[in-house]
């Protein structure tokens, strides 16, 4: 009997088709849910904040993502949401996935709310988790760097003499820093100055001239005059040589100057912080208006730099420059979870692209909110795409008293030193109340108007932030704060019939000795109250604080600054001086050259310069 040949085992076909009948019928099933759970992991880990999605559902035949719900908590206050979106739709480019990759070619979404109420409160971040970390630090950074003076005023004339420590003082680790850094300045123009070795070439270039001048052509020949033609243009050569290097040496050098030009001032700002800091040891309120301004509002200028700070941070971790290793966590193991190491390759796609994106907001059926923006380049590995990150958008929120919102994103994480920035413009916002730190006032802005902007450049800071109210009102925690402390009863009479409340706080230096410098329209109206309520005694006890820190840091700024004038007084004398010299002997080569060239010997001329 002929036996068939077998091309397929008949028997295992059925429960093939079965398993695989079950294997789609499993992923329709609990794809949508599966991936809409990682997803609230992933983006809560690296947001640092808990991170809501209602539904998700996956699209298989349009290459697209549908998410619904998105409520993303506020890290700052565990009872609201920064933001909430209705609907989003992802169309995703196909070729990527088969590379575990996600790249989005359109993004769009609407029925975007801000600074919602929460039903219940959101989880804080894992303490031990990179962004519970980041979180962490920025909060130590805001509380470290920015002790603002406190108005809280006790009994003046019986204060003790102040005792301050070294390690308390701002001032000294700064200088201490900057000291390091005009040691490094110093050593390396010195060291520029030995590779130069211009002692050596102007003493024998000097030496030269005069042989030189002494030397008959007709006496040396043809060829002798030749060989003294050449030596002369090797000495020039060198001459030239060393004055190209002297002069890019004195440009390293005025550049580093200029940077120690700008620590120092940032030094004598750190000093400004010691004092406020002696002031509060000793519970005195600050004379001067600009503390005013940092005592009534700097905390709640810090809570919104602070933030912006960490979304920074936040975004350098995660978006690291250049073409650099990204390290996570590894899967759940029972044992060595380990790191996953992901190592980018040029001319291919990054882990993450979202190309375009669009977000239109209106609703309402006379159009209440018509507000849209545009984002664009958003990657986790954006040297790999060669395009910054970038968000803009425009319109109005709102029905009856629509907050009219401008603002502008741009994140550049090219090269060394990543960049990202963020303005904001927004008219008509109803702000939180602001409570007064060691008063037991807070103000109400009301409908505002709200400028913030914030740029992260390496470790350089620049920051704005202003509000400008005209419907505030004020309130006591409990009764008016009559028969308690003078200074809280002093402001309560100065404020309490106001309406009108202007602050504006700037931030500059850098993440290690920031500035912060916050003014409002009541500074000079307090600080009056506050000299005519104190009087000499608060005059004095301030001079003693001031004393007690200059006392400490005085000797050493005073002999830093000194060493910074003696250190550009030297490139600014010696520079010119030896390059005059080299001129000068330049000069001089090139006159005997000439002579010597300009020379016939046996009626051949020698070539011309």
């Amino acid at each position: 009997m002929r036996r068939r040949l077998g091309i397929f085992r008949w028997r295992a076909v059925g429960p093939l088709l079965l398993f695989l009948v079950l294997l789609l019928g499993l992923w329709l099933i609990f794809a949508d849910t599966l991936a809409r759970r990682g997803a609230q992991s992933s983006l809560s880990t690296l947001l640092g904040t808990e991170v809501d999605i209602a539904s998700l559902r996956i699209r298989e035949t349009d290459a697209a993502i549908d998410l619904g719900g998105l409520a993303i908590a506020d890290p700052r206050d565990p009872r609201r949401n920064l933001l909430e979106a209705g609907t989003i739709t992802l169309n995703l480019d196909p070729l990527p996935l088969a590379e575990k990759k996600l790249v989005i070619d359109q993004f769009r979404l609407s029925g975007l709310r801000f600074l919602t109420t929460r039903a219940t409160p959101a989880r804080p971040a894992e303490p031990g988790s990179p962004a519970g970390q980041l979180l962490a630090e920025t909060r130590a950074w805001a509380r470290d760097k920015f002790q603002g003076p406190s108005l809280a005023l006790g009994r003046i004339d019986t204060l003790k003499q102040l005792v301050l420590h070294p390690d308390q003082l701002q001032s000294l680790r700064a200088a201490t820093g900057l000291a390091a850094r005009a040691d490094s300045v110093e050593a390396g123009y010195q060291q520029g100055l030995a590779q130069l070795q211009l002692g050596p070439l102007l003493d024998s270039s000097t030496s030269l001239v005069p042989r030189l001048a002494a030397t008959d052509p007709k006496q040396l020949g043809l060829a002798g005059t030749q060989q003294a033609v050449s030596a002369v243009r090797q000495t020039i050569d060198r001459v030239r040589q060393a004055r190209s290097g002297l002069t890019g040496l004195e440009q390293v050098t005025r550049t580093g100057l200029a940077g120690l030009q700008r620590g120092f001032g940032d030094v004598q700002t750190a000093r400004e912080r010691d004092y406020a800091t002696a002031r509060g040891l000793m519970q005195l309120p600050s004379l001067d208006a600009p503390s005013i301004g940092a005592a009534l509002f700097g905390q709640e200028s810090t809570d919104y730099f602070q933030q912006a700070l960490y979304y920074g941070r936040v975004a350098q971790r995660y978006v690291p420059p250049g073409l650099q290793p990204w390290n996570r966590p590894g899967p759940s193991r029972t044992r060595r979870r380990g790191t996953t190491v992901e190592f980018p390759r040029e001319h291919e796609y990054p882990g993450f692209l979202l190309r375009q994106g669009e977000i239109d907001v209106a609703t309402g059926a006379t159009g209440q909110n018509q507000f849209s923006a545009a984002v664009a380049g958003i990657s986790s590995q954006p040297a790999l795409y060669g395009r910054p990150a970038t968000l803009s958008g425009r319109g109005s929120l709102g029905g009856a008293q629509p907050v009219n919102l401008d603002l502008a994103m741009v994140s550049r994480h090219f090269g060394d030193h990543p960049a990202d920035s963020l303005g904001a413009r927004i008219d008509g916002v109803n702000l939180p109340p602001i409570a007064i730190p060691s008063l037991p006032l807070s103000v109400r802005p009301g409908p505002s108007r709200v400028s913030f902007s914030f740029a992260l450049t390496g470790d350089r800071l620049a920051g704005h932030w202003q509000v400008d109210a005209r419907q505030a009102s004020w309130q006591a925690d409990s009764a008016p704060p009559a028969g308690g402390s003078p200074v809280a009863e002093l402001v309560w009479q100065a404020v309490r019939g106001l309406t009108t409340l202007q602050v504006r706080a700037d931030l500059g230096g850098t993440i290690e000795q920031p500035t912060l410098s916050v003014r409002s329209n009541l500074d000079d109206a307090i600080a009056a109250r506050l000299q005519a309520l104190a009087g000499e005694a608060l005059v004095r006890a301030t001079a003693r604080a001031r004393a007690a820190v200059d006392q400490l840091a005085g000797p050493k700024l005073t002999a830093l600054e000194g060493r910074l004038q003696g250190l550009t007084s030297q490139v600014a004398s010696r520079v010119p001086a030896e390059a005059g010299r080299l001129n000068e002997v330049e000069r001089r080569l090139q006159g005997e050259l000439k002579r010597l060239a300009g020379s016939a010997v046996g009626g051949i001329s020698l070539p011309k310069l």
